[in-house]
This record gives C-alpha cells, structure tokens and sequence, in this order.
C-alpha cells in the first residue's frame, strides 16, 4: 500500500512442474513408511497443521474477532506528502459496523462509502484491519479475496507488514489502483519510504481468487489460484533489493486487509460507483 508505480510487464504463465516447488510445502506431517509386512496407508484428507487462520464464520453483523485484528481508526499522515496524499484528499478509516462486518456467509466485509462533505476526506469512509498475529520466514499466507471495489478513487489490498521504522518492510499480495495511472499487481518493498521495491503488474478481476505467498530464506514466492505444481508467477530472491530486511532474525509480518479511498493511489472517486466492497472468504498461514 505504499503505492508506487511501476512500468508494465506481461504476466508469466503458471505452469505445472514436475519437482516439489515452495508452495507445495503444505501444512501437515508427511507420512512415514509402513512397518514390514504391513498393509500401505489410505490417503486421508487430514486437517492441515495451520499457524494461525481466520475462516469469518460470525454472524451477520459481527465486527472481526478482536482477539485476531484490530481495526484501524483513523487515516495514518502522511509524512510530505504530495497533493493527493493531503488529509482532505483522504477518504476516512472509520471503524463502525456499517464498514467491516461479517456477513453471516463466511465472509469479512470492508465496504467503502459515499456521503455529504465537502472534500474527499469528508465524503468518503472506509476500513483497514491489521492481524494480532504476526508470522516470521517460513511461513505461507494465503487469502481468498473478492474484489467488489474496482472503481475510480478506490484502493483495496491484501499485504503483509512490519511497521519498523529503521527496517520495516511490506509485501503486497495483490494491489489495485484507482487512478487508472499504476499498474495493479503484486509487490515486495524492502523499505517503507517506497524507494527499494520489486512489482509484477497484472490485471485484477471482481472474480474470487486466492493470493499466496511463501516466505523462505531464499526469497519470496507468489501465486494466485495456486494448484499443486504450479509455478509461481512472481518470484523476489532474497537480497535482491537493497536494505533487504526480510531475512533479518526475528524479522516478521503482520497481515492487512483495507480499501483505501482517495490518496495518490486512488485519486478522484467522484466517478466511481460507491458503496464498494472487498469480500474475505478466510486467511490462513502455515
């Protein structure tokens, strides 16, 4: 959510692969051998040894469990900011349940909102989540996402942070810019000022899609719809930016759900279609 722009590059195609690649490293114990002479197991879909998840199974209405997020309750300043990153060119973060619910249906809503005001940061109000929970390397985030907010002024993410001030880090899933002018895709940035980053532009879709990202000493890997055996679309070797923090001990990262409203990645969102939603089925990490 940074939101710097990159030049655009042609999708790599996902293909199967004959050798285990990082994301088939699933949660779970891998069986051993039978004893001699005994009879070979029956495959069983055991439940996966999952870290930490989230499946949004509250009833209609219930804000997220605040065991696990905490809801943000203001629009954060920016430091020098250029015009559309002024505060009146903001939409608000509020935290009521008119704008990040549950549904009843297994999902999470964040919903952007139009309203009476004067300037943007007057007229608009949206949500942003940030997980309790925070992962280190080795772990593999994933999210089922739907994207009900592809319109002018809105923009929605699913990224991961660390909020260090000398450190800090961000790795954006999936990111869609509003001002028509960014690529939307998906992106690591090794700094939080936006000047040490590696993108990979791609179209985004209102259609449901898992994101997911595995993070090991060796670098980052993404996929979206990931299938056993398919190789990801987007790969960061480690130390391959500058001031790379990410293989630092200790080092680890929280998850953000959030639709911005305005800002320089959103800009103008007099012409969008308003309310506007993003829809979390689950997150899980393993």
């Amino acid at each position: 959510m940074i939101g710097l722009g990159a030049a655009a590059a042609v999708l790599p195609t996902q293909t199967a692969h004959a050798e285990p690649l990082p994301g088939d490293l699933g949660p779970g114990p891998v069986p051993g051998p039978a004893a001699p002479g005994a009879p070979a197991p029956t495959p069983a879909a055991a439940e996966p040894a999952f870290l930490w998840r989230d499946e949004f199974n509250g009833p209609a209405g219930a804000p997220p469990n605040p065991a696990d997020w905490f809801i943000v309750p203001a629009r954060e300043t920016i430091r020098n900011p250029v015009e559309w990153d002024k505060p009146y060119n903001m939409g608000r973060y509020v935290t009521d349940q008119e704008h990040v619910f549950q549904d009843g249906k297994g999902n999470l809503v964040i919903r952007a909102t139009r309203g009476p005001g004067n300037n943007i940061q007057e007229r608009y109000a949206s949500a942003k989540i940030i997980g309790n929970w925070r992962g280190a390397i080795g772990t593999t985030w994933e999210a089922r996402v739907k994207l009900n907010c592809l319109t002018d002024g809105a923009w929605p993410a699913f990224w991961l942070l660390n909020d260090d001030p000398v450190r800090g880090g961000e790795v954006d899933l999936v990111e869609w810019y509003g001002n028509r002018d960014w690529p939307s895709g998906s992106t690591v940035h090794a700094r939080l000022d936006g000047t040490s980053f590696a993108t990979d532009p791609h179209p985004i879709d209102s259609a449901w899609h898992t994101w997911r990202m595995t993070w090991l000493p060796t670098g980052m890997y993404f996929w979206k719809d990931y299938a056993p055996g398919m190789e990801p679309y987007f790969t960061v070797p480690a130390n391959s930016l500058e001031d790379w923090p990410f293989n630092d001990p200790g080092y680890t990262l929280a998850p953000v759900f959030n639709i911005a409203v305005g800002g320089s990645g959103g800009r103008e969102p007099a012409g969008g279609n308003y309310p506007a939603e993003m829809l979390i089925d689950w997150i899980r990490v393993f």
